[in-house]
């Protein structure tokens, strides 16, 4: 036997409930209507009959039911390596660009401008120019150091402070550096190791990056 399950108003009267059979004699009958509204466990609210009966329950003569829109095309996802960027910050291919700085000052900005951002590659001059710039700068502060705490003082107020502040951005071009060569960042640790480890990390920071793209990036 059909279950009763449908409800049908008449005139602001909830009737019901009724089942299939009786469904089917209500529509045949107009007592239901394509506009009368009905409900059955399920539904979030009333609706008109025309919209929500099944087919099978729908007499010849009623207003056939909208086809639905064909849902819209799925959208292209982005690339792995996509990352959102903020406004006027870099996307993840422009950090990775083949347009590697070779000037002084370009290579010292793409330092600061990629202050902590271990991906993608870095070239030879890139490093080598930020070492020196961070050399230069620790030189004129410890001046400065002197001439306020004196020469003969052990306190490195200004160097030290720039130490601290340069200390992200050069291990993030290291870990660059040596993705430039085909390593991990992670061999950056090898610097723990006593005189050995930093002739090592000194050798590969040298050493001519690929002249092809490698797994972190485009040559």
């Amino acid at each position: 036997m059909t279950e009763k399950i449908w409800f049908y108003a008449i005139n602001g009267e909830q009737k019901g409930p009724i089942d299939g059979a009786e469904l089917d004699l209500l529509t045949g009958v107009s007592t239901i209507g394509p506009g009368t509204l009905v409900w059955r466990d399920g539904m979030t609210d009333w609706q008109p009959a025309s919209e929500v009966l099944p087919d099978i329950h729908i007499p010849e003569g009623w207003p056939k039911r909208a086809a639905p829109p064909p849902p819209p095309p799925p959208s292209a996802a982005p690339a792995p390596t996509d990352m959102p960027a903020s406004e006027g910050a870099p996307s993840y291919q422009e950090w990775t660009s083949t347009d590697h700085p070779t000037d002084f000052m370009d290579c010292v900005k793409t330092c600061f401008n990629k202050y902590a951002h271990f991906r993608g590659r870095a070239r030879r001059p890139e490093l080598w120019y930020f070492v020196l710039f961070n050399f230069l700068v620790s030189i004129g502060l410890n001046i400065v150091d002197g001439m306020i705490f004196g020469f003969g003082s052990d306190v490195s107020l200004f160097g030290g402070l720039y130490s601290l502040a340069v200390l992200v951005p050069s291990l993030a071009v290291g870990a660059r550096r040596l993705h430039d060569i085909g390593r991990s960042g992670w061999w950056l640790l090898v610097a723990l190791i006593p005189l050995i480890g930093w002739i090592i990390l000194i050798i590969w920071y040298a050493s001519r990056g690929d002249d092809r793209d490698n797994e972190y990036g485009p040559a």
